[in-house]
């Protein structure tokens, strides 16, 4: 509701079972870590749903306010208004006092109403709500360890992977540039989960989150697979659903390592210390395959599957060089690698990861004759490879022509 030069906003932070709101705790780190000389207003806040802001430069106020507070990700914020936050309801079609659980670590509850006030004011669309509620579900699954992301001095973020027809209907792209800057959809879906962990899970930098030096993609990674150059079945036919469904996969990455070149390069790639993490831990990790390289593939009759073995087979790391690299140098004796990581290291080489189907491999990238393609190496456990169906609300309608 906006009346004047009067804003009527809902507020984002989160709030626990017993009532109790995070911000207090976050107070407490925050001053601990010497961040209140730069968030002069946290926990400074009316305790309710609604606050009022009045003034000539409302919207203004709100962006300095918000930042101020904690609740933003350094870049301005769409101020979440009543009526913007009632319209992204509507395009995620679910009750907004609906409760999804709570966000790790502090435990705030995520409600259908809390994950449409951080998608407003991530420069959502109404018709990316569905899309964010899948997000959110997916992070507060036991498997994500979203604790885990949150804390650790590691730089992981949520890989967000959308397969199906919906992707191009709402403009989410997949080709030149997927994973930005230009597309709405890619920037603001994964922007919203990131203020979801902020705002709900308190995942604040330097306060609870102490990834070591951060990533570009802890603003947002999200993109589509490619319908069109995917030579192969789709992730989503892959992951056992069908093939006009919806489905968001969602992954822990550490990086995005771009590799210019072909399989070999790719299993160079894997090979190498970028995979420290999924031979200590175990876990799911990605390759983006450019259109060129993936038709390249298809018409030497590789199938997905044998593409996904060749990388395996070939992203061996030697017993020699394996013992060199940080992990076991530094912390032998401290972290025991796992089983298979043994067993493979006694017969000669240990892959990136424990077995084939450990790598999730998409279409995705600009349609010209150059193999750019990427590698997102995992941090964490347990295994995590997270598909939700997204079942689109009735009347659910894409990004309109102005």
């Amino acid at each position: 509701m906006s009346n004047g030069d009067s804003l009527w906003i809902l507020l984002p932070t989160g709030q626990r079972a017993s009532g109790e709101w995070i911000d207090d705790t976050l107070h407490s780190r925050a001053s601990e870590q010497g961040l209140l000389d730069r968030l002069t207003q946290v926990a400074a806040f009316p305790r309710q749903r609604v606050e009022v802001v009045r003034g000539p430069n409302a919207e203004g106020q709100v962006n300095e306010m918000f930042y101020r507070r904690g609740w933003a990700d350094g870049l301005p914020i769409v101020p979440p208004t009543m009526a913007r936050v009632d319209a992204m309801l509507r395009g995620g079609g679910q009750p907004r006092n609906t409760v999804l659980g709570e966000a790790q670590p502090l435990q705030g509850l995520v409600t259908v109403e809390k994950v449409a006030i951080n998608a407003v004011m991530a420069g959502c669309e109404d018709c990316h709500m569905p899309f964010v509620l899948a997000a959110a579900q997916a992070l507060i699954e036991p498997e994500f360890n979203l604790r885990g992301v949150q804390t650790t001095d590691e730089n992981v973020t949520p890989l967000l992977m959308l397969s199906g027809p919906a992707a191009k209907t709402m403009h989410m792209n997949s080709r030149f540039g997927a994973l930005g800057p230009g597309w709405r959809a890619n920037a603001a879906i994964g922007r919203a989960v990131r203020l979801i962990m902020h705002n709900l899970g308190g995942g604040w930098p330097s306060a609870v989150a102490f990834a070591g030096l951060g990533q570009p993609g802890r603003y947002t990674l999200c993109l589509a697979e490619d319908e069109e150059f995917n030579p192969w079945e789709s992730l989503r036919e892959e992951l056992g659903f069908a093939a006009d469904d919806n489905v968001l996969v969602v992954q822990r990455a550490e990086s995005v390592v771009n590799v210019t070149g072909g399989l070999d390069d790719l299993a160079s790639v894997m090979a190498s210390a970028t995979s420290s993490f999924s031979r200590l831990h175990g876990g799911t990790v990605a390759v983006v395959v450019a259109p060129y390289v993936a038709k390249l593939l298809a018409d030497e009759g590789r199938s997905k599957a044998e593409v996904k073995a060749y990388l395996h087979e070939n992203s061996k790391m030697t017993a020699a060089a394996f013992e060199k690299t940080w992990i076991p140098s530094r912390l032998a004796g401290q972290t025991k690698a796992p089983r298979w990581v043994r067993e493979a290291l006694a017969a000669g080489g240990v892959p990136a990861v424990e077995k084939p189907e450990d790598i999730t491999v998409i279409v995705a990238g600009g349609d010209i004759p150059i193999p750019q393609c990427a590698y997102m190496p995992t941090w964490g456990f347990p295994s995590c490879r997270i598909a939700k169906k997204i079942d689109l609300p009735q009347g659910w309608s894409p990004v309109t022509e102005i």
